[in-house]
């Protein structure tokens, strides 16, 4: 098992930025209103869409099952309010270049009516918690949405392992999870010890950033209060991207996650503070995850904070309740300035993923400077925190030589931003590794179709070879068959011959 060092650990790279958490940590959480209509996007981590088990036309009650997913990597989606299911069609998605995905909209009433589609749990063993959090539609809400009951399915029983509770929200604007952290701590303490039994580990961690005093002693109290002394609080510095998965690890364990695998391999597990609350929710209260925290800040945004929003509900009706106005604004981001990305309307609705909604007019948003020539300063391999040599895997890709990128392990790189950041010459480099990673995702599946394709026609032409050869092996032996008859025939018929022929005995002798 990954063991805890006694000393924090280092990354390599990273950046100290300004902090402008202040807009929105400082006010308590508020609800949002029903919104009339919810579209609700089936497309979940890596593309994987859930198939609609609903139609235009039905009436649907709350928590009620939507879409079931078709791939392995895909999850449950739940209605989040009772209404009426208005289209089933292809919308942009809050996902990254707003890609379209298939999109349920659904028009809400205010009757409420709801099923107890999860119910009470028979009891508390590991199985029935991994089923109960697939059920109710769980995954990872502080990162790319990987399915969380995956994590657990994919554990040795006998293998003790260390959860990690990753609290550490360092991008500089977005404060949902210490919003949640300071509002429901007995959740939270709660949830990471369901997860310790799911994942069978003796141990967990809540790592949090060294900026938040409050937050630890809250904890700690909760942890003393609930007797749970096998988690613990830690803090970790406040450098981006501390929260990310793999630096995060190097930090409490000194281990590194080996390139192309999982932190599974090191016997760990990592969930976001959101996801161990939408834990103890489906165990503690039998709820589906429909709901998550959003925080709404930057300019011109006249309340901002973190709002509890239903999934499914469109930006413009989020924003209007945080008092937006958005004449103003130049850019709205998913996520943080960072790694989120811009939106081209507010039409979409915001998913399980969707953290932050960030808005920032002309004055404060980063001017589209011209493009200039990489200077091979190195300025980006020093700010890596993957330690991957950013300008080459630039120049492999900018010349077409995708493999060669894959080489210098360009499914590494986290997206984070840093190198484009502290780039001279403004070149949005983290685009180039988006493209990379699409088109030799592409590309692979390309060939692995091209290799089944080929493995069914050599099948088909090994089954034709074998039915030719059993036909012809049938009709020799049917050949052989009747030409043993025909011999047969002659060696009779020569015998009746010599039989008919042979001379008669008169009976007189010699």
């Amino acid at each position: 098992m990954a063991e805890l060092t006694d000393r924090l650990s280092t990354f390599h790279g990273g950046l100290v930025l300004k902090h402008h958490k202040e807009l929105s940590a400082r006010n308590k959480v508020v609800r949002v209103d029903r919104p009339q209509s919810l579209r609700i996007s089936l497309r979940v981590n890596r593309g994987h869409v859930s198939e609609p088990v609903v139609a235009v036309g039905d009436r649907v009650n709350k928590y009620q099952v939507i879409a079931q997913p078709i791939h392995p990597f895909g999850v449950v989606v739940h209605a989040p309010f009772s209404g009426v299911i208005s289209a089933i069609e292809e919308q942009p998605t809050a996902a990254p270049d707003a890609e379209s995905a298939p999109c349920i909209e659904l028009d809400t009433d205010d009757q409420d009516r709801h099923i107890d589609y999860l119910p009470p749990l028979p009891d508390n063993h590991r199985q029935t918690l991994i089923k109960r959090i697939q059920d109710a539609g769980i995954l990872g809400m502080g990162g790319a949405g990987f399915p969380t009951h995956v994590k657990y399915d994919h554990q040795i029983p006998d293998l003790d392992s260390l959860l990690i509770i990753n609290g550490a929200e360092c991008e500089p604007y977005i404060t949902c999870d210490e919003r949640l952290m300071l509002d429901e701590p007995v959740a939270l303490i709660k949830g990471t010890d369901i997860l310790m039994q799911a994942v069978n580990a003796s141990q967990a961690v809540i790592a949090i950033e060294d900026n938040l005093g409050g937050v630890k002693s809250l904890l700690d109290k909760t942890i003393q209060a609930l007797d749970l002394p096998a988690i613990r609080v830690i803090k970790v510095p406040t450098i981006y991207p501390t929260g990310g998965e793999k630096q995060l690890i190097k930090v409490l364990t000194g281990l590194e996650v080996p390139s192309g695998q999982t932190p599974l391999s090191l016997g760990i597990v990592m969930q976001n503070v959101a996801t161990t609350k939408a834990v103890y929710d489906a165990v503690e209260h039998n709820r589906p995850l429909t709901e998550r925290l959003v925080t709404v800040t930057g300019d011109n945004v006249g309340r901002p904070g973190n709002y509890l929003t239903p999934v499914g509900t469109p930006f413009y009706h989020l924003l209007a309740q945080a008092d937006c106005a958005m004449s103003d604004i130049d850019k709205l981001v998913v996520g943080g300035p960072m790694m989120g990305y811009p939106m081209p309307n507010v039409d979409i609705g915001v998913d399980k993923t969707t953290n932050c909604l960030l808005l920032l007019t002309k004055d404060s948003s980063k001017p589209d400077l011209a493009t200039l020539p990489c200077i091979r300063c190195g300025d980006c391999v020093k700010a890596c925190p993957q330690d991957l040599l950013p300008q080459q895997l630039f120049w492999y890709i900018q010349g077409d030589n995708l493999e060669k990128a894959r080489d210098h392990h360009v499914f590494d790189c986290i997206e984070c931003g840093a190198c484009s950041w502290v780039c001279p010459s403004h070149i949005d480099l983290v685009s180039y590794y988006r493209y990379a990673k699409s088109e030799l995702t592409y590309l692979d599946y390309k060939k692995a179709k091209a290799q089944l394709a080929k493995q069914r026609h050599e099948s088909r032409e090994q089954r034709l070879e074998d039915i030719k050869a059993e036909r012809q092996a049938k009709r020799r032996a049917k050949t052989e068959k009747l030409k043993n008859k025909s011999q047969a025939k002659e060696e009779i018929s020569a015998v009746l011959d010599r039989i008919k022929n042979k001379p008669k005995d008169d009976g007189k002798s010699s």
